[in-house]
């Protein structure tokens, strides 16, 4: 009887071949064409030329750490923590580095004291490498429709199905609201009818007829800690706050109008008076 021993005697911890770290990555992977791009502008003209000491380990190389950097920010690192944990764990960046490890005060003193007397020049000498290799075009601007987040972030953005859809919930609010108060007026024969939808305009009204069917003076309605509020107050109150807020809604509506979704409240451009444009 034939016996076959079919058990491997190894390890995930043993080592193997390949050895060479661009093996283990796709073909396709970005970190291929920048470290050919890195090349072909030929960085180390750009950088000063360090003094070697006799004492001391050996410095870094910092065309690599150029490098690093630049990798590391087109991929989002913007901590310098982040980048030395990604020279230990990333695949790409051991690529880059041959396997070296700069530490993230090695990162921040190259930045400062390298980097900041020489990055324009690069920067420049990126873009002309790019546009020669790639024959980019100047001479034409298109413009596609594309929001580019500037003098603001991206909750500046002001959407219309939004706003559309806030407002109906607001509607709801608004209804559940005077039915509270009409229950406030039973005893005294008076109502305030209700509907699916509101104006501003009736909202004030209403308010309007409520302060002084209670006789109230908002100057004199009392605020913060340790006053308490009568119901009336309180509800009054409320109205307002929703009053403004249905203006806010139906203003976000008019300035989008019929052929916008979407507009961003630090552009002067978008905030127009359109007599077209109706609530």
């Amino acid at each position: 009887m034939e016996y076959k021993n079919t058990s491997y005697h190894c390890t995930p911890r043993q080592g193997f071949l390949p050895l060479c770290i661009a093996s283990y990555l796709p073909i396709d992977d970005p970190v291929f064409e920048f470290d050919h791009l890195m090349e072909a502008i030929g960085l180390r003209k750009y950088l000063p030329v360090q003094s070697h000491c006799s004492a001391g380990r050996i410095g870094y190389n910092p065309v690599i750490l150029l490098k690093l950097v630049l990798f590391g920010f087109m991929q989002g690192y913007c901590s310098l923590r982040s980048l030395e944990k990604a020279c230990r764990t990333d695949l790409r960046f051991i690529y880059l580095s041959g396997g070296q490890a700069p530490s993230y005060h090695t990162f921040e003193n190259f930045i400062n004291k390298v980097m900041a007397n020489c990055i324009e020049d690069i920067f420049n000498a990126v873009n002309a490498e790019i546009f020669e290799e790639d024959h980019v075009d100047l001479t034409h601007l298109y413009i596609d429709g594309t929001k580019m987040e500037a003098n603001a972030n991206k909750y500046s953005w002001v959407w219309k199905k939004t706003a559309i859809k806030s407002r109906y919930h607001l509607y709801e609010k608004i209804t559940s609201l005077l039915k509270e108060i009409n229950q406030n007026l039973a005893t005294e024969q008076a109502t305030i009818e209700t509907s699916t939808e509101y104006t501003p305009d009736y909202l004030e009204e209403q308010l309007e007829a409520l302060e002084r069917f209670w006789e109230l003076d908002e100057k004199e309605f009392v605020h913060g800690p340790g006053h308490r509020k009568t119901p009336q107050q309180r509800m009054c109150e409320k109205l307002k706050k929703y009053t403004d807020k249905l203006k806010e809604y139906g203003e976000r509506i008019r300035i989008c109008g019929p052929n916008r979704n979407s507009y961003s409240k630090t552009d002067p451009s978008a905030i127009v008076n359109d007599k077209n444009n109706f609530i």
